[in-house]
């Protein structure tokens, strides 16, 4: 609204004037009465008023004098003149100083309602909004910029033309920011849109760029790219302390363009970053330029399935293992396989939950100690949170737990710790390249250490560790192909000639009895 200043040495004059004009109507804010020339001189440049509606006569300085002071500081504040002299002398002095009204009194109130939607007119012409208000500028910017991001190609130049008066760019790049609001603590909807209010009214006051809504997500036009790291800094502080505890964010970036009838190239490619929102990490700005957990995350199926069931033994491994690190490192191969194969919030959780409860559910075979139904809260839990890192950061702590209880052996040397693991794992599909990779060693290198330490290969180890424990089970009585398939060779041909190339009989040969002959030593300690 315009300031309005009233001058009159009649207090029933101010007070009517007052009273007869709804001024916020006709978009005035009444901010001063006074009683004479003077004191309108010295209010005028306290206040800085956009309209004076004076008398002419008054003491110590009348009208006239005081309309010829201010206009020595200021040519652009308007001034109606009331008076209950009609002379021409006053009409033509008036006309000299560039006056905008004259009404003669006593009042004409629609007359002076006239007037005062005239030099409304002139008001805004004057300051640049001829047709709109700051208020409907910024809506028509927000409605303009909506209406390119969603435009024709064919029609993006002419709303170009009329967005760029009503903006101004630091360079000549342009990008569209979404940042979309998360509610992580139950704050509720209206507290989700207090947030988005502050998020538009911040980046105004701070002059970081234009705001819009669209959809669930908050819009901006940053005046300046988000490439240059302290610009990208500012705005993820600006967003933060909006926030506040209850609440966060995630925020995407477009790709520059360079006019702004471009700008819907920019939003597109910062929805399509969004729409892998679970893969981005929450509180930050995200590039379409950076890359996010898998290079092939928006094209899925492009590689093959991952193979959860050896990713899975590759954890449960780990955890057995009591190797902290290698379960780190084995649930990010999991969620990168998961990834790069489909990129879907639901299929990398369901995979997961997978891997995660198959490799739990083997070690509550191994270990006494571990209940799976304690690690229920776990999965449930996994597929609760709305972000991938918050999700694996969740089964690496409490798996990071579990593995440092179960890694008792740590500390023995490498090689005693490969027959430890042999000696509970025989049963499973074990190869020195798992050991290798399972112990981050050079496989060729174990190899020969595991050598020079026991006398054998791993595989014949190997081979005597299972062979050692079909004796004791066929001992028991259990059955030929039970045993073969029990200590881990699902041929029951190959699992009869290993068997006689190391005790020299037939596994059905010595059932509850001890073996005829044993060609080889099967010490394998």
């Amino acid at each position: 609204m315009y300031k309005v200043l009233v001058v009159d040495d009649e207090p029933a004059i101010r007070q009517g004037l007052l009273k007869i004009v709804d001024w916020g109507a006709l978009g005035f804010c009444v901010v001063g009465d006074v009683s004479n020339g003077r004191k309108a001189v010295d209010l005028h440049q306290e206040l800085s008023p956009e309209l004076i509606v004076i008398d002419i006569r008054m003491p110590r300085m009348d009208g006239l004098q005081a309309i010829r002071e201010i206009r020595k500081t200021d040519r652009e504040c308007q001034f109606l003149i009331l008076s209950g002299y009609a002379d021409f002398a006053y009409a033509k002095q008036a006309i000299e100083m560039d006056v905008s009204g004259y009404v003669l009194k006593p009042i004409d109130v629609e007359e002076l309602r006239e007037e005062l939607l005239r030099i409304r007119t002139k008001l805004d012409q004057l300051s640049g909004r001829a047709k709109l208000s700051e208020f409907h500028a910024d809506a028509l910017r927000e409605e303009l910029i909506l209406k390119l991001i969603a435009a024709d190609p064919a029609d993006a130049q002419e709303l170009e033309s009329e967005l760029v008066p009503l903006t101004s760019f630091a360079g000549k790049s342009r990008q569209i920011l979404l940042v979309e609001a998360e509610d992580n603590s139950n704050a509720g909807p209206a507290y989700l849109e207090c947030v988005k209010k502050k998020w538009l009214e911040a980046a105004e006051q701070a002059s970081l760029g234009y705001g819009f809504q669209t959809g669930p997500y908050i819009g901006f036009l940053p005046k300046v790219d988000l490439n240059r790291p302290d610009t990208k800094s500012e705005w993820t502080r600006l967003l933060k302390e909006s926030c506040g505890p209850q609440l966060c964010f995630t925020a995407a970036a477009g790709r520059i363009v360079y006019e702004l009838a471009d700008i819907r190239q920019s939003y597109e490619s910062a929805l399509g970053l969004l729409k892998n929102r679970f893969l981005l990490a929450e509180g930050q700005i995200h590039l379409v330029t950076e890359p996010v957990l898998s290079h092939s995350a928006t094209e899925p199926n492009r590689h093959a399935p991952p193979n959860l069931e050896a990713l899975a033994t590759k954890l449960f491994y780990m955890l057995d293992l009591g190797r902290r690190e290698g379960v780190a490192e084995t649930l990010e191969e999991a969620g990168r396989a998961l990834a790069a194969y489909d990129s879907s919030e639901t299929a990398i959780k369901s995979g997961l939950t997978k891997v995660l409860s198959v490799a739990l559910s083997k070690l509550s075979v191994l270990h006494q100690s571990v209940n799976i139904q304690d690690y229920a809260p776990l999965l449930s839990e996994l597929n609760q949170h709305t972000h991938y890192d918050r999700a694996m950061n969740a089964a690496h702590s409490q798996l990071a737990e579990l593995a440092g209880k179960l890694g008792v052996n740590g500390s023995l040397p490498v090689i005693k710790q490969v027959m430890d693991f042999v000696q509970r794992h025989y049963y499973e599909n074990l190869k020195l390249e798992t050991m290798a990779e399972l112990y981050n060693y050079n496989k060729g290198y174990l190899g020969r250490m595991f050598k020079q330490h026991t006398g054998d290969s791993f595989h014949t180890y190997l081979d005597k560790v299972r062979i050692q424990q079909a004796s004791r089970l066929l001992k028991e009585g259990h059955k030929v192909y039970e045993v073969s398939e029990l200590v881990g060779y699902p041929n029951v041909g190959y699992f009869h000639s290993k068997f006689k190339k190391y005790v020299g009989a037939s596994p059905s040969s010595i059932k509850g009895a001890p073996p005829k002959a044993e060609a080889v030593s099967l010490e394998t300690s």
